[in-house]
């Protein structure tokens, strides 16, 4: 089947289901390591992944690179899985040696020499898996790509476990991601089918007409999400990054379920254009759902916010909850832009997704450096909103030049009013019952999440024909199979 054919409805349920099971793993991953390090052990945890996945982002952006290219019709494959293997052999051991040079200086702000060696752990192993990883959902496996990631997050969660249990905190965490990231690395190589070859000229520079562009953004775009838990380590400590973090983990489902729909949106679109073909109908459908759970998130962090942190992580925890507001606020901003960079990725303009991080980019850090100096964590957050409205609205602007006008759905206006229905049933119940404990907090989440819906269902007829499209030819093959059995 031709990418350009490729069936974004069917790969999102595939690449939903292994988000949220990804998810589930890393939250309760997450909800452990705060009982167990306390919200400085996880903060000098975070600081450390993310100095490790900023390092990856050179060799993701080549791999968003490997998959434009293979994800284009009748385009051959194996030179440009050479061409990305051999580049971030290469590129660890450069950084390596400078880690190596660096160790005398050490410790730098609470950063150890094991942190850094749990760092280059990190961030070779994650940046192979990414490599083959983006490789294999460019050549038309989108939703099994996030599969192997689930299967990622699964093996994580349990070195990580073991080697918390053996004692070694911070340290054992980042090198239970590292061992799972290098056998799920293996794992990806062989499923792909392909061996890699050396790559020609002809293949490094069609590479590197997208990877001039696609790596910078990747750069920019995880200097941009790291910078906020470094500013806040470094103006406010590891405690705040703890309750930064935990907050963010909170809504990250929201962003699961953009990626999901963002991913075979972009290889569709590479396919389609690649052809001459239009994509302003695939884009507007992903923009339809991509704040499905974010903006009820939003509105139940706002109703329970002290509370859930409280419930999920501890009750030294209760003082994020403000944090968790104003995370969920500007996430919802975030979510909006995912499937409109991921479009005019997928139509060969990468230069343009480019500057517009970028833009972000210089946007949120001296205005976060001000703020974190007068206000602390939230002065951060602030900055954060600021540029995640800036670039949302940048964004619709290249709509109005790409895909004929901006790209905003109507039936986006059924799910603010869900979600404000939501709100007001969780305020009026929430001064009913004792929220003292997780299982009151729990049912009151479902009930919450039963009015969104419940209320969506009658207010779109877009949401109920959705509903049918994507889960009826499920549901029809389910009961195939049940027929086959049964004869």
């Amino acid at each position: 089947m031709s990418t350009a054919d490729l069936d974004i409805g069917k790969e999102a349920l595939v690449s939903i289901a292994a988000k949220f099971t990804m998810s589930a793993f890393g939250f309760v991953g997450v909800m452990i390591f705060a009982r167990v390090l306390g919200n400085a052990g996880v903060g000098r945890y975070y600081v450390a992944l993310s100095i490790a996945l900023m390092l990856v982002r050179v060799s993701a952006g080549l791999g968003n690179a490997i998959k434009k290219r293979v994800s284009e019709v009748e385009t051959g494959s194996s030179e440009y899985l050479g061409l990305g293997l051999a580049f971030h052999a290469l590129y660890v051991g450069v950084v390596t040696a400078a880690f190596v040079a660096a160790v005398p200086a050490l410790p730098v702000q609470g950063i150890t020499a094991d942190d850094v060696l749990g760092i280059v752990l990190v961030f070779s192993t994650v940046g192979s898996f990414q490599i083959l990883n983006r490789f294999y959902a460019g050549i038309g496996f989108p939703g099994r790509s996030f599969w192997i990631d689930t299967v990622r997050s699964v093996v994580t969660l349990a070195f990580q476990l073991v080697l918390l249990l053996l004692g070694m905190e911070a340290f054992g965490i980042l090198l239970g991601l590292a061992i799972a990231s290098a056998v799920t690395a293996v794992v990806v190589a062989v499923v792909c089918g392909v061996r890699p070859a050396l790559p020609s000229r002809e293949t490094f520079a069609y590479t590197g007409e997208f990877a001039r562009w696609s790596i910078p953004t990747s750069v920019v775009n995880d200097v941009y999400k790291r910078a906020d838990p470094l500013l806040i380590w470094w103006f406010v400590g590891t405690g705040a990054v703890g309750f930064y973090e935990t907050a963010l983990r909170l809504v990250l489902p929201a962003s699961q379920l953009t990626a999901s729909i963002s991913n075979p949106l972009e290889v569709k679109v590479s396919g389609r254009s690649s052809l001459g073909k239009g994509v302003r109908e695939d884009v507007a459908n992903a923009m339809t759902y991509a704040g499905l759970l974010g903006i009820p998130m939003f509105f139940g962090a706002l109703a329970l916010p002290d509370v859930l942190m409280r419930t999920f992580f501890g009750s030294g925890f209760g003082e994020g909850g403000e944090a968790l507001v104003g995370v969920a606020l500007f996430y919802v901003f975030y979510i909006y832009q995912l499937p409109l960079e991921s479009a005019i990725d997928g139509t060969d303009r990468p230069e343009l997704t480019f500057r517009v991080n970028f833009a972000g980019l210089l946007v949120h850090v001296p205005l976060a450096i001000v703020l974190a100096q007068r206000y602390g964590l939230l002065g951060v957050i602030g900055a954060t909103l600021v540029a995640e409205v800036f670039m949302f609205l940048a964004f619709q602007y290249l709509c109005r030049e790409l895909f004929g006008g901006t790209i905003f759905p109507t039936p986006i206006a059924a799910q603010t009013v869900s979600g404000l229905a939501m709100f007001a049933v969780i305020t009026e119940v929430r001064g009913m019952i004792a929220l003292d404990y997780w299982l009151p907090v729990i049912v009151l989440v479902g009930v919450g999440a039963a009015v969104y819906f419940a209320v969506l269902a009658v207010a779109s007829s877009h949401f109920r024909l959705t509903l049918a499209n994507v889960l009826g030819p499920v549901y029809e093959q389910v009961l195939a199979r049940r027929g086959r059995s049964e004869g």
